[in-house]
């Protein structure tokens, strides 16, 4: 099978899906309003792709085992098209790539380039940040973080602020806010 065929919409949104959490073969037939057949199927040929990987665990209300899946790394699918260049690839990437990826995703170009060029100035300080989200309607740049060395060089960046988890979570329901780095799951957390 070719690879972009392996992207069609019903494996699209599975894998969507198990971006948010692992799920069974079941819970994502209901997710996702089909068949169970269709969707072990589908797994099937994620899987031999090496995109997700299943395990079992007990399902205690019956004692038999129950298998969930969740996806196996971060990769992403590039399409490029510009002058001299044309190529497609999955590749597998890490922190710092899907952080830029995300960053990429942001609509606003002036606040996509504020929103990159202030993760690199903060970069060697990302264990000190607890939170970076984007809130494209009031093009925001959000932060929660403790450390008062990261507090106050945000403080310099016209569009950017920090603010506590509890103020957060209002934000974050907006529609247009991206997640762009959130290692303690705070979003999760709500």
């Amino acid at each position: 099978m070719e690879l972009a065929t392996l992207f069609t919409e019903q494996k699209w949104n599975i894998l969507s899906s198990l971006s948010e959490k692992p799920y069974s073969p079941l819970q994502l037939a209901e997710k996702l309003d089909t068949t169970m057949a269709n969707i072990s199927q589908q797994l099937r040929l994620l899987e031999a792709f090496n995109l997700v990987k299943k395990e079992k665990i007990r399902n205690r209300d019956k004692g038999k085992p129950r298998s969930l899946f969740s996806l196996v790394d971060n990769h992403a699918y590039l399409i490029s098209s510009m002058d001299s260049f044309a190529e497609k690839k999955l590749i597998k990437v890490n922190q710092h790539q899907s952080i830029v990826l995300k960053i990429w995703y942001i609509e606003n170009q002036e606040l996509q380039y504020s929103t990159e060029k202030l993760y690199w100035d903060l970069i060697d300080d990302l264990d000190n940040i607890d939170f970076i989200g984007v809130d494209e309607v009031n093009s925001e740049i959000i932060i929660v973080t403790e450390n008062k060395k990261v507090s106050d060089a945000i403080k310099i960046i016209p569009n950017a602020k920090t603010v506590s988890k509890n103020n957060l979570e209002k934000i974050s329901n907006k529609e247009n806010f991206h997640t762009i780095h959130d290692p303690k799951n705070i979003i999760e957390e709500k």
